[in-house]
């Protein structure tokens, strides 16, 4: 055998050798990314997961008697107390608050809601129902008005008159409510008898609790009484039996603050705040995790199954789009014109009587 022969087979011989090792290298490669890939997502499946709705420092203030009852000092002393403890306000006035507006409003995770409008006794039965800006119309919304979501309801000595929307139209909102206070400022909007149906359509979709009062009450007592409210569970952190014990009745009509559930006594706005910055907290957090988790899965998985390549270099990240609260402050306007209120001749300008 020549020695060109000889060469040229130690060089095939090398050749598969090589071919061998690289197999092997390749085999080995796959089944360490693997390994390590399932191995962190295993690690990351057993982390603690957040179970159940959590509070939301969003807070809403929905005020539909703007358009008779105006009071910027309310607006003011509310909005300000809330950002200044920790929530993100949005403000809407009565060319906003139609059927449609009330219709989302379980789908954006308010944690406060503070109801500014017209509620009423109906006539026929023992419900109260909350008044829209929207004028009534018997062509609109028909389905609804069958199936009893929807009413039409006057403001009192008034000829005009409104949609105005039941308890069953809250227990069909889409959405839930996270753990929210829900502020209903209108007249018998917790009548002991007929209010209750309406609390109780809120909680079962998620509030916390829900607080009203009992009976007619003007629109000045009732705006005096939520700021005082207000500042008794957030800036004294009292429970919320002890905030409502110490508000002021109305006279002469006798009415005065109520909460719902009974159970709600001891609840307190400085869990709940601590309740959503935790969850909150956490978010941040396992984003923080998953990105860096992210980047090392990525990474070992290109190093483990490619060739070495001294001339490339690794890097880079990714990122996540975490949710950020922004505070915006009150805004007027932004909504059709004719969704204007007539003033109202009731003695009791928070509230009026239901014509169904």
């Amino acid at each position: 055998m020549s020695k060109s022969a000889k060469k040229t087979g130690k060089v095939r011989e090398e050749v598969k050798k090589r071919s061998g090792l690289n197999k092997v290298s390749l085999a080995f490669s796959l089944i360490l990314a693997v390994a390590i890939v399932s191995g962190a997502l295993l690690y990351h499946l057993s982390l603690p997961r957040e179970s159940g709705v959590k509070f939301s420092l969003k807070a809403i203030v929905v005020d539909q008697l703007s358009g008779d009852i105006q009071n910027q000092t309310f607006v003011d002393s509310v909005v300000k107390i809330l950002s200044e403890n920790g929530f993100s306000v949005t403000y809407h006035d009565y060319k906003e608050t139609n059927v449609l507006f009330f219709r989302n409003l379980a789908k954006a995770s308010y944690g406060i809601i503070i109801l500014r409008l017209h509620s009423a006794l109906r006539k026929d039965k023992p419900i109260v129902d909350f008044f829209t800006s929207e004028p009534y119309d018997p062509r609109k919304y028909v389905k609804e008005q069958e199936e009893g979501l929807l009413v039409k309801g006057t403001v009192s000595h008034s000829d005009k008159s409104y949609f105005a929307f039941t308890p069953k139209f809250v227990e069909n909102l889409e959405g839930a409510f996270p753990r929210s206070i829900v502020f209903a400022m209108g007249c018998q909007s917790l009548n002991q008898t007929a209010g209750i149906s309406m609390a109780e359509a809120f909680h079962r979709k998620g509030a916390a609790v829900y607080i009203g009062w009992t009976s007619w009450v003007t629109a000045p007592h009732s705006d005096a009484e939520t700021v005082k409210l207000l500042k008794k569970l957030l800036c004294e952190n009292m429970t919320v039996h002890e905030a409502v014990a110490s508000t002021a009745k109305e006279y002469p009509y006798q009415a005065s603050l109520a909460y719902y559930p009974a159970s709600a006594k001891n609840l307190k706005m400085r869990d709940l705040k601590a309740e959503a910055e935790v969850k909150s907290s956490g978010i941040t957090q396992k984003a923080a995790y998953k990105t860096f988790m992210c980047e090392r899965w990525y990474w070992t998985a290109v190093l483990a199954l490619s060739p070495p390549r001294p001339e490339a270099g690794f890097g880079g990240s990714h990122l996540l789009d975490l949710p950020v609260s922004t505070f915006l402050s009150p805004r007027r306007g932004g909504g059709p014109p004719e969704h204007r209120l007539p003033t109202s001749q009731s003695p009791h300008g928070g509230g009026g009587t239901l014509k169904i």
